[in-house]
């Protein structure tokens, strides 16, 4: 037997910063924080975040390289929450550019009717108008929620990424 002139130090290396690259550009994790993605995502749960859905991003933040899309109405997004910096999970209830209006109690746009109460109703009062760029997130369990309704719309720049839901069959 003789012994291969491969050695393992090129090889781990190379190997190491292909998975490095894949992190930064490509895949990620999250943690979903709280019970506000019930009952799709469990508290506590780490889904797997595609970062490369809507474009190239800057490894450390601050936008993107290069953009080839955005989120689109429904989609599940992790993305910065601008009230602390740390990463959320929600849906993308609108993105812009639409019109949000105020109607007896509920904010109301295409595909959307959201009834808001306190101090959320106070805010949107006077509807909402959604430029290019912005998204207004929800969790899906709106009584445990902290989304759009408080700290209000984001931009597609604090986005991180799709997240990558499990296929129904695979959910118990």
């Amino acid at each position: 037997m003789s012994r291969s002139s491969i050695r393992p130090g090129p090889a781990v290396l190379a190997a190491a910063l292909i998975a490095l690259a894949a992190k930064l550009f490509i895949l990620d994790a999250a943690v979903v924080d709280g019970r506000s993605m019930l009952p799709l995502l469990k508290p506590g749960g780490v889904v797997l975040v595609l970062r490369c859905a809507y474009g190239l991003r800057w490894p450390f933040g601050g936008g993107y390289i290069l953009r080839w899309g955005t989120p689109r109405r429904g989609d599940v997004i992790a993305a910065v929450n601008p009230m602390d910096g740390k990463t959320v999970v929600k849906r993308a209830a609108a993105v812009g550019p639409v019109l949000l209006s105020f109607d007896d109690g509920r904010l109301v746009g295409p595909d959307l009717d959201l009834g808001l109460h306190g101090e959320a109703a106070d805010r949107w009062s006077r509807g909402l108008y959604l430029r290019e760029g912005q998204i207004f997130l929800l969790g899906e369990n709106l009584p445990e929620s902290i989304d759009s309704r408080i700290y209000g719309p984001i931009t597609v720049d604090t986005v991180r990424g799709e997240v990558l839901l499990p296929p129904r069959w695979a959910k118990r």
